[in-house]
């Protein structure tokens, strides 16, 4: 068919793969109910063998591009109790995507294997571990949130992090004063370094959780009214949390017009913690980079930069991708933000 005059050249709709893995028995369990498996719903396998690999859903942005999620249904301590069986099962959730023209880890699946390396070093497609996605949204929410409170402090806890390590230089840059919970998070930087996480967050109101894991510090750290913006999951700050204390999903984003899921993709967008209007940032990093003509991932192991961040973020911009501050599912009134 010839290109319309009013729409222009068609172009195909890039491919890209997206690999998670199961937060818990229960979530295994789920995982395995689109495809029909059996033993995954009925919990008598442990989703540790090649045979346990399985599509989750696809994912489109209308006209620009399409994403395979695919499970690996191991549970966190098996992802890293052995991170070479963990790899293998990720080549084989890629295999299962098909040609695709970038691939992208979420949740510990970004983290096992040298944060991505492991298995970038046994494909042929670039893969990225949603460093760079994670940082730009989280550097909007935190500029946001410091704007809307007139803050000029903050601390990082997970300071040391490829992402911990960006917001830290870019705050730095910005002219904030900001706390670093280690040295290596503050090297060569203008910073105040503490001596742990309940040092640098001591008399701080917006505090920034960076790490990729959580649950290290206790809520009782934190003053009252904090704002916390948090990419840990787990949370960064195990309960009791004071109750005035407001905890931000720090790497949430809302999605343009054309974003496309169908019942599976909404089940997961549900299950994954997303909720029914909003993905978090990692998710679509490898779309950006499926579609932006790059052969280097944006982030891959410990390698990451203020300017592919910066280079990310213009790419997920131009395809409509805002940053959202949001506490759970739902968007945050930036009134709501103002601290006594």
């Amino acid at each position: 068919m010839p290109d319309s005059p009013k729409t222009g050249p068609l172009v195909a709709e890039r491919r890209f793969c997206f690999v998670v893995h199961a937060l818990s028995r229960v979530h295994r369990g789920i995982m395995g109910v689109p495809s029909l498996r059996a033993g995954l719903v009925g919990q008598w396998r442990d989703g540790t063998e090649a045979a346990d690999v399985l599509p989750v859903c696809t994912l489109r942005l209308k006209g620009v591009a399409v994403g395979h999620v695919v499970g690996v249904p191991m549970v966190p301590e098996d992802l890293l109790g052995d991170q070479q069986r963990a790899v293998d099962r990720m080549v084989q959730a890629v295999a299962l995507a098909g040609d695709v023209a970038a691939v992208g880890l979420g949740s510990l699946c970004a983290v096992v294997g040298g944060r991505g390396e492991a298995l970038a070093d046994r494909l042929d497609v670039p893969v990225t571990n949603g460093g760079a996605a994670t940082a730009w949204a989280l550097l909007d929410n935190v500029r946001v949130v410091l704007a809307e409170t007139g803050t000029r402090r903050v601390a990082v806890v997970g300071s040391t992090s490829p992402v911990g390590r960006v917001v830290v230089q870019s705050l730095v840059a910005d002219g904030f004063a900001v706390s670093v919970d280690h040295p290596r998070g503050g090297r060569g930087l203008d910073v105040e370094v503490c001596d742990g996480p309940a040092a640098a967050v001591s008399g701080c109101r917006v505090v920034v959780g960076a790490g990729p894991t959580g649950g290290v510090v206790p809520g009782a750290c934190l003053a009252p009214h904090t704002v916390v913006i948090d990419v840990a999951i787990p949370g960064t700050f195990y309960a009791p949390l004071p109750p005035s204390v407001v905890v931000l999903a720090g790497e949430a984003v809302g999605y343009p017009v054309g974003w496309e899921r169908g019942m599976w993709g909404w089940l997961y967008h549900v299950l994954s913690g997303y909720g029914p209007s909003q993905v978090f940032a990692c998710l679509i990093e490898p779309l950006v980079l499926a579609t932006s003509g790059r052969e280097r991932p944006f982030s891959i192991g410990r390698s990451l930069s203020v300017e592919n961040v910066e280079a990310f973020g213009r790419g997920a911009a131009a395809l409509g991708f805002k940053p959202r501050l949001a506490k759970g599912w739902f968007a945050v009134p930036r009134t709501k933000l103002l601290l006594p």
